[in-house]
């Protein structure tokens, strides 16, 4: 895959693979986005960016939270895609700013820019800083729980202090067993490595099938920041995980509870606009030489995403308000109100 050795791109430095198992590295840039931050640069300043990959699931946890918290005029995009040639590749065309002199072609180039001799994955989303020219953050998790907080965003929160605890304890669960556990199933190079993750993927997801049984969410009829972390792993199983990744026991749609809830989340304002399915598929497939050397594109599974989900017998959907607490929406305009 690659990756930066004292600002130096380098193409076969990549050491995730030990022992045959995938090991993900901690994210080394993590550091808090202050509230502060966006309070004394208003929204038309265009300070702040995010620069994701819409093939990419870290990334799309964090592009969930810009959509739905309605972060769009705030927090600027810019999409990282193509060939990864030098790691992701960034449209100069769409990316006017000069970290380096010139604009920008590789998301290397904007760590670089921030430390001239960062060692480490170039990983994504990040949250750039136009200003100061450096990156702020590029800690998925960290991104998605800063920005449930940052001011001028509808009043509610993802992350309700009552249930604060939980939460963390779910999603600690979730990234461990499922959405890394996919990756540590499709990168492994050793069988007892594969195995190992294969039962850690699919008690995940029957443990998730269960506890959907009786919810309309992870936590009941509120939606939380845990379902928006789970959701991309959801959205990219049947395409890309049960296939190019092995993940073969089961698909998403032999869950029924699960299948309804992904559905459920997908039918959410400004949701579907954060996915592209064939850019998924590319993402994968055609980044893949080791396990696809050809570069050959899967088709996309018959499946429909908009058909009824029915898990409005669950009750209505709530968000969290910070003032009332749970308050019923309707999940298709609830940021219109």
């Amino acid at each position: 895959m690659g990756m930066l050795v004292d600002g130096h791109w380098q193409e076969d430095a990549d050491n995730f693979i030990q022992d045959g198992a995938f090991k993900r590295k901690a994210s080394t840039l993590a550091q808090n986005l202050s509230a502060q931050l966006f309070i004394d640069s208003p929204a038309d300043t265009n300070r702040y960016i995010m620069v994701a990959s819409m093939s990419c699931p870290w990334s799309h946890r964090a592009l969930l939270v810009r959509a739905v918290k309605g972060l769009s005029s705030q927090i600027p995009l810019r999409i990282a895609g193509g060939a990864r040639i030098e790691g992701y590749a960034i449209n100069p065309d769409n990316f006017t700013d000069d970290p380096v002199g010139q604009p920008a072609k590789h998301l290397h180039q904007l760590y670089t820019a921030t430390d001239p001799e960062f060692t480490g994955r170039v990983t994504i989303p990040v949250i750039w800083d136009r200003f100061e020219g450096n990156i702020l953050s590029n800690e998925s998790a960290r991104i998605m729980r800063d920005l449930n907080d940052i001011p001028g965003a509808p009043d509610y929160t993802l992350t309700p202090e009552t249930l604060l605890e939980e939460i963390d304890d779910l999603n600690e669960q979730i990234h461990v067993k499922l959405s890394n556990g996919v990756y540590r199933a499709g990168l492994a190079q050793k069988q007892q490595a594969y195995d190992d993750a294969i039962e850690d993927v699919f008690a995940a997801l029957a443990s998730l099938e269960e506890r959907l049984a009786a919810k309309r969410y992870l936590f009941g009829q509120v939606i939380t920041e845990t379902d928006w972390r789970l959701f991309p792993t959801l959205v990219r199983f049947d395409s890309v995980y049960a296939t190019h990744f092995r993940c073969t026991r089961k698909r998403l749609i032999d869950f029924p509870n699960l299948w309804g809830y992904a559905r459920d989340l997908y039918s959410w304002q400004n949701v579907a606009n954060t996915i592209a399915f064939q850019t998924n598929l590319e993402g994968y497939y055609l980044n893949d030489g080791d396990q696809n050397p050809h570069g050959i594109v899967g088709a996309m599974p018959d499946i429909n995403w908009t058909e009824p989900h029915q898990r409005v017998d669950f009750g209505p959907a709530q968000i969290w308000t910070r003032d009332d607490g749970p308050k019923a929406i309707d999940p298709a305009t609830f940021l219109n109100i």
